[in-house]
């Protein structure tokens, strides 16, 4: 009698995984095969062209499409050894059954690095939560951008994509700016507006420091639209 409990190991047909019992039954023997304790995690050998390959039972289940416990991992788009744990915005390696850790650059922002057919490609966290909540968009060529401006609130509500330019328009005011006032700089004969968008540089010169304020307020949000940040 067939047992529904029994499922395809992919790329094994020599073997099922059941699902109930979270165990690796050999078609060619008739049974089960043992689960091996090592530190901490049971294991199984499965054999495919006489090579032996070792697994934990978690990377089965999860190969076999029944993930333990964790409803959070989801996939992520063209990285099918890892899922992301939308819970602790951290990545899940199905392979090493381990989670990645998230390292923060120079700037404040956790990144990780995945690999796919040998070559590694580095990951903004803000990236993958953007990418996983839209797997069929295409950002080749934009970048994500934190609306609040905090690199560490990955919250999808606080994430757009946008060009490098529109980036670059939503930050803080340079420290050496040394007025403290984004866009404005003090000149020989009063201050000056300057803002570069998109490769074309507006400015404009005022003898009142309130004057120019004013005017660069307006002209912000004029050129940056929902970028504009006024520091």
């Amino acid at each position: 009698m067939e047992n529904p409990n029994l499922v395809d190991i992919d790329g094994y047909d020599n073997y099922k995984f059941d699902k109930v019992l979270l165990r690796v039954y050999s078609i060619k023997n008739n049974r089960y095969l043992k689960n091996n304790l090592y530190k901490g995690l049971y294991y199984v050998n499965l054999f495919k062209n006489g090579k032996r390959k070792k697994y934990n039972i978690r990377q089965l289940c999860n190969i076999c499409n029944n993930v333990i416990e964790n409803n959070n991992l989801v996939d992520i788009p063209n990285y099918d050894n890892y899922k992301f744990d939308t819970n602790l915005e951290q990545v899940y390696n199905i392979k090493t059954d381990m989670y990645l850790s998230n390292r923060p650059d120079k700037d404040g922002y956790y990144r990780v690095s995945l690999y796919k057919n040998k070559i590694g490609t580095t990951f903004g966290i803000h990236q993958l939560v953007y990418l996983v909540n839209n797997p069929t968009e295409n950002i080749t060529g934009f970048e994500i951008d934190h609306i609040d401006g905090n690199p560490q609130n990955n919250n999808i509500n606080n994430l757009r994509k946008c060009s490098h330019s529109d980036n670059c328009s939503n930050t803080k005011t340079r420290i050496d700016n040394k007025l403290g006032i984004k866009y404005i700089y003090k000149t020989k004969n009063g201050y000056r507006f300057q803002l570069v968008k998109n490769g074309i540089t507006y400015y404009k010169s005022f003898k009142k420091l309130e004057d120019i304020i004013a005017y660069r307020n307006i002209k912000v949000k004029e050129i940056c639209g929902e970028f504009a940040n006024l520091g």
